[in-house]
């Protein structure tokens, strides 16, 4: 069976999470076997997977990434993320547990005094938000780095500033106060929903505007198009010169008008109960891990949310 984990050019905190977190629960699952993917953490519940492999689902979601994949026997489904992932699938609502994210063994926070900031890593690659969080006061926290440093880092915070949904689920799963930035880029958002609505959470989305130029093309429709990459390519060394100081030092506003805003921080009751049900499920999995699961359509503890 081979742990799947997305990963780009770059490391992102959310998807290197995988790496951490299944070993430890499933040891000696894992091999280079491709006929079988698990899939954990991440929005990557859809049909980016090949026709002919099993998927093994513990916790994925669906992002809007890729098309929704055609449910057959191949998939087998112990949970999804959250109930808007299972209506999507057409599945019942009481498949969406929670994130997989919040059974790290994280240590819990160290009663720090920072106030940390971790935009989405696609921001930060095309922004300029070292400087905004420099001005702000923030102490930036880069999801692509080690993500074992990443936690320790969250750690250190009084209050964490996230345009990154896993910044926020394991600063939650540490009990460090946070705020949700609304992220630039539009089909990053309703994933947020998905997580928050197994812990009973409305996100309360504070604004994030563009810290470039360029980021402000990247986040438009035109950055979706051929046309807008190329654009982007060959225009960027004139646009990051463009008026960028006027750009950080909105952002910078922003962050700090977020870090006054009230946080947020799940009921320890409901975080422990969404635990336990991933934790039930996993040991049905590590049983017979080609059993899907067969959950009581109860409907869940929490009623979803509206999106963003």
């Amino acid at each position: 069976m081979q742990l799947y984990r997305w990963r780009g050019s770059e490391r992102n905190f959310g998807d290197e999470l995988n790496g951490l977190l299944w070993p430890r629960l499933l040891p000696n699952y894992f091999d280079d076997d491709a006929t079988v993917l698990f899939l954990g953490i991440g929005s990557v519940l859809d049909a980016r997977h090949p026709v002919g492999v099993v998927k093994l689902v513990a916790g994925a979601g669906y992002g809007g990434y890729e098309s929704t994949p055609a449910l057959d026997a191949r998939w087998v489904i112990h949970w999804v993320r959250g109930p808007r992932t299972a209506r999507i699938l057409g599945l019942p609502i009481t498949y969406g547990l929670g994130d997989p994210a919040i059974l790290l063994p994280v240590p819990p926070a160290d009663g720090g005094r920072a106030v940390g900031f971790m935009p989405h890593f696609e921001s930060l690659g095309c922004g300029a938000w070292a400087a905004a969080a420099r001005a702000a006061g923030a102490m930036l926290i880069d999801p692509r780095d080690d993500p074992g440093a990443i936690i320790a880092a969250i750690g250190t915070c009084r209050l964490l500033l996230s345009e990154a949904m896993h910044g926020a689920i394991v600063a939650d799963a540490m009990r460090v106060p946070w705020v949700a930035l609304r992220p630039l880029v539009q089909v990053h958002r309703a994933k947020w929903h998905d997580w928050a609505d197994t812990l009973g959470l409305a996100v309360r989305f504070q604004p994030l505007p563009p810290s470039s130029l360029v980021e402000r093309l990247h986040a438009s429709r035109l950055a979706a198009t051929h046309a807008g990459r190329r654009l982007l390519a060959g225009a960027r060394p004139m646009l990051d010169g463009v008026a960028q100081w006027r750009f950080v030092e909105r952002a910078a506003r922003a962050l700090a008008v977020a870090s006054r805003a009230e946080p947020q921080l799940s009921d320890a009751t409901t975080l422990d109960r969404s635990r336990s049900r991933m934790l039930e499920r996993l040991d049905a999995l590590r049983r017979d891990p080609f059993r899907p699961a067969l959950l009581p359509c109860t409907g869940p503890a929490i009623p979803p949310t509206t999106g963003d």
